[in-house]
């Protein structure tokens, strides 16, 4: 079991009591996740945001962090997490990075998958929300680089949200678009990611073609197999009841050559198009 030596009330003490810290949520490798409720902003002014407040570990840490802040602090979109606040605290003595996220009431798709398949009807606006994330995010040039069911997220209200943006890689910033060591999750890599290749937008709909077989057929498509994917897969074929319209639209998005894939909005646009006639 993963530990962490953080405590609501040193918490709420090293944010100046600006926070009202509630119930863990989150545990892992990088530090620990809470839901909590913002009183304030640092400069004083009055503030009401339930958000996910997450403290790392490490300082090793900080170059994912500030990736993600990059990606996110110019940007608001209602399929992409709210960057609420960010910064530095000393949580009982110890230095401590913390990021305070929109909190998004509801489920991961991966947890949501343990009950089993997802019928088209509710696959189409999780394709249709993730595919205009990706396009918002690449309108700044930025490539998610992780796209996976256990980050995305569905709205208790609806909708579908991605969050995670810590593998996030900007094209003329970072040079570790093209770097020689993969990042990512294996099974989810598109064929060029997995060889670090230089990316585009067409890297992350290829995982997101990934994620939208594997919610149809209730498990991965590979066993998460990435030399499987690097060969190509196709899901026209396969025993499911959905229209020939969506798995010839996956077949294009698990294409083995990025310049085949549709490109985000029209994907979003064509979703949105597929859900009016389920």
């Amino acid at each position: 079991m993963d530990v962490h030596p953080f405590v609501p009330a040193d918490i709420e003490a090293a944010l100046g009591r600006r926070y009202s810290v509630g119930p863990e949520i989150a545990i892992g490798g990088q530090g620990a996740v809470f839901k909590a409720t913002r009183a304030s902003r640092p400069d004083g002014t009055a503030a009401n945001d339930v958000v996910a407040l997450k403290l790392y570990l490490y300082a090793s840490q900080d170059g994912r962090v500030q990736r993600e802040i990059s990606a996110m602090e110019n940007i608001s979109h209602p399929a992409l997490a709210r960057l609420i606040e960010h910064g530095y605290c000393g949580v009982a003595g110890r230095p401590t990075r913390y990021v305070a996220w929109e909190f998004i009431d509801g489920e991961s798709l991966g947890d949501r998958l343990e009950s089993g398949p997802l019928p088209e009807f509710e696959v189409l606006p999780i394709g249709s929300d993730v595919s205009a994330a990706i396009a918002e995010l690449w309108s700044r040039r930025f490539v998610h680089g992780d796209v996976k069911p256990s980050n995305i997220m569905l709205r208790a209200s609806g909708g579908a949200v991605l969050i995670d943006l810590g593998a996030a890689r900007h094209l003329e910033q970072d040079h570790t678009l093209a770097a020689r060591q993969p990042f990512g999750t294996v099974g989810y890599l598109s064929p060029e990611q997995a060889v670090g290749a230089t990316l585009s937008c067409a890297s992350d709909i290829f995982s997101l073609g990934v994620v939208m077989l594997q919610s149809l057929l209730g498990q991965h498509p590979t066993d998460y197999d990435q030399n499987a994917l690097a060969d190509g897969i196709r899901a026209s074929g396969r025993k499911l009841a959905v229209s020939t319209g969506l798995l010839s639209t996956l077949d294009t998005m698990l294409s083995v050559r990025p310049t085949f894939r549709p490109s985000p909005a029209a994907l979003s646009s064509y979703f949105q198009g597929l859900q009016q006639k389920t």
